[in-house]
């Protein structure tokens, strides 16, 4: 077992408050995870934040780097697009990954049950049901040396490619039964 600080940066997002009434030098941009597109990265659907002064690197999002919400639903995807300046809420905690390490793989642990409970246990000893960039950093991580390998990388990325034809398929038979009984 290992701790997942120790394969991984955690940082906590910028907090945007601190950046409203300030000259407008700089300019990012902000992406959040929504129930509307399925807790996705949408790149289409991002808010623009001006500040006076350059944020620090471990607040940009590169390709590669993963985003976890810090509230329920505890989801976590992976940037799979490189852009300048793009960051996150402080709702969010940004992990960049040791380049040892798959992105993908830390990914599917990270949205795994086992990681779940681990949330959860620790989610149920405060009242806001928030999880910490500690908490996170102290996460419980098998090796998962072991599982860098292409053939596991190829494995998730066909499983969640498969998953997300799924879901539109169900959408799509929804969207049809709802014209033929409501003409909507």
């Amino acid at each position: 077992m290992t701790k997942l600080n120790e394969i991984a940066k955690i940082h906590s997002g910028i907090r945007n408050t601190q950046f409203k009434n300030k000259e407008k030098n700089y300019e990012y941009y902000m992406i959040s995870l929504t129930n509307e597109n399925n807790f996705k990265i949408n790149k289409n659907n991002m808010e623009s934040l001006f500040t006076d002064k350059k944020l620090d690197d471990k607040f940009l999002l590169k390709k590669g780097d993963i985003i976890m919400k810090l509230t329920p639903p505890y989801v976590s995807q992976v940037m799979d697009f490189d852009s300048n300046n793009i960051t996150i809420s402080s709702n969010y905690a940004i992990i960049k990954v040791n380049e040892k390490y798959s992105p993908e793989i830390l990914n599917f642990y990270l949205n795994s049950e086992y990681i779940k409970k681990q949330i959860y246990q620790l989610s149920e000893q405060t009242s806001i049901k928030v999880i910490t960039i500690s908490n996170i950093k102290n996460f419980n991580i098998i090796n998962l040396e072991k599982y860098q390998d292409e053939d596991y990388i190829e494995l998730i990325t066909t499983f969640q490619e498969k998953r997300r034809l799924m879901e539109e398929k169900i959408n799509l038979e929804e969207n049809i039964l709802e014209e033929l009984f409501f003409g909507e």
